[in-house]
């Protein structure tokens, strides 16, 4: 943030020169002068000036012309422009082109520092915005929302329809797919990004624990309640509470969480003070609440008021296209807790990764990447490096692994598990005879134990 501001003055009086120089000096701000572009040019480079204030006619070039170059050469700078009274229209197009705001001649010096501290101001603000968007950029930011897949660009755009606006947002998807990490962006992109963003996980605290911490407490309202405790909406107050896993709240917080959403009010418990609060509400669960609603364990009429927008998360399984962008992601996060340079994922495991199934979705492949990321002795990502249920996700292309055969199996009456077995079987035989026989060599490049080989090798009938 900018408190004392550099700004430019290019005018060919001198005489006004001097009373503006004069003036903004007075107001901490360093002020150069200049009385005519050319010379001004010269001056300026990128972040050398926040403000620039330019007369229209000057010999030379005008400033119209002025202000084109000045946004060539420092796109940042907040540009005012000073025109001749009568000459609003000129002033206008200059703001078209890219100019802040203008006054004429001759001006008030009071109204001139209003003008001029509300560019400093714009400057302040759009220096903040730029600073935030390349730290989110740059940072290995957990917050990220990692993928290219369709499902996630359709995410990321539901979150940018919903963020701007107050709505009350329901979250659904498996556990473990990222309904945190979705509501944080919609608060971060909401007109409430600078309040508080409160979070409870409705499921890992007991019913009695619940009800004290969204509502807070007066002191002696049970026992142990020594001092009073605001709740988590009051905390939240002025921004969102983020209520995760809802699906697990007791039916009797359901009945006060509803109150408090439709009456924008709260009390603690033990009192009986109301308490207004302005929160924006979102709401994140991997149950099927209406299949809850039609068991009698979830409100119908809470469901409607969190339910005013869903945003459903695909689990990672039906978005293989982000597996390799999460894995490199969560990586490049374990390499800076190392203290490790990694260049990558080999193929194989890359391969092993792909065909995985993932039920515990992204939160379980970033635990596989962070353990691998111990065990690994180059700084390669192996196929050994992994757990062996992802490393059996590993087929070697073979002739007669590929799809139409497989089909034709199928076609023939065999069922998913012996073609399986048919396709395993061959794998175990093409790795033995390239490795003459040896069993270690064997198991090292199936990624499996050598107990585990054996046990196969038996069950095949592989001599």
């Amino acid at each position: 943030m900018f408190n004392s501001h550099n700004i430019l003055i290019v005018d060919d009086e001198k005489s006004i020169l001097f009373s503006l120089k004069a003036a903004l000096s007075k107001e901490g701000h360093n002020v150069k002068t200049a009385t005519e572009p050319g010379e001004a040019l010269k001056l300026l480079e990128p972040g050398a000036f926040q403000v620039i204030i330019s007369d229209y006619n000057m010999p030379g070039m005008n400033g119209m012309e002025f202000l084109r170059k000045v946004k060539v050469i420092d796109p940042e700078v907040v540009f005012m422009m000073m025109t001749a009274y009568g000459s609003e229209k000129l002033a206008i197009e200059a703001i078209k082109d890219g100019a802040y705001d203008y006054f004429s001649k001759p001006f008030d010096i009071d109204e001139m520092r209003v003008k001029v501290a509300k560019a400093c101001e714009r400057f302040n603000l759009a220096w903040q915005k730029k600073s935030l968007e390349e730290r989110f950029l740059t940072e290995p930011d957990k917050d990220r929302l990692i993928g290219d897949s369709a499902q996630s660009k359709a995410v990321k755009e539901r979150i940018e329809q919903v963020a701007k606006s107050d709505i009350t947002v329901l979250i659904q998807g498996e556990s473990g797919t990222g309904k945190e990490l979705v509501a944080e962006a919609i608060q971060r992109q909401s007109v409430r990004a600078s309040g508080p963003f409160v979070k409870l996980n409705c499921a890992a605290l007991p019913e009695n624990l619940i009800e004290s911490e969204l509502f807070g407490y007066e002191r002696g309202a049970f026992t142990g309640a020594g001092a009073r405790k605001r709740g988590k909406f009051e905390v939240a107050n002025g921004g969102t509470i983020f209520l995760d896993e809802i699906g697990d709240m007791a039916l009797n917080t359901q009945a006060k969480v509803l109150r408090a959403i439709q009456e924008r009010e709260v009390e603690r418990l033990g009192g009986h003070e109301t308490i207004k609060v302005d929160v924006r509400i979102i709401a994140a669960t991997h149950k099927d609440l209406k299949g809850l609603i039609s068991e009698g364990k979830f409100r119908e009429d809470l469901f409607y008021r969190i339910n005013v927008v869903s945003v459903q998360l695909a689990p990672l399984r039906e978005r293989p296209e982000d597996i390799s962008l999460l894995a490199d992601h969560f990586l490049k996060v374990a390499a800076e807790k190392l203290g490790r340079n990694f260049k990558g994922i080999s193929p194989r495991a890359s391969t092993a990764l792909k065909n995985f199934n993932w039920p515990g979705n992204v939160r379980q492949l970033q635990n596989i990447i962070e353990g691998a990321s111990v065990f690994a002795r180059t700084d390669i990502i192996e196929l050994e490096n992994l757990p062996e249920e992802v490393r059996l996700g590993f087929v070697p292309e073979t002739p007669s692994a590929n799809m139409d055969w497989i089909a034709s199996q199928i076609d023939k009456g065999k069922s998913l598990d012996e073609v399986v077995a048919e396709i395993e079987k061959e794998m175990i035989m093409r790795v033995l005879t390239a490795t003459q026989g040896n069993q270690s060599q064997a198991s090292t490049k199936l990624g499996i134990k050598r107990g585990t080989l054996q046990y196969k090798m038996k069950t095949y009938n592989i001599l």
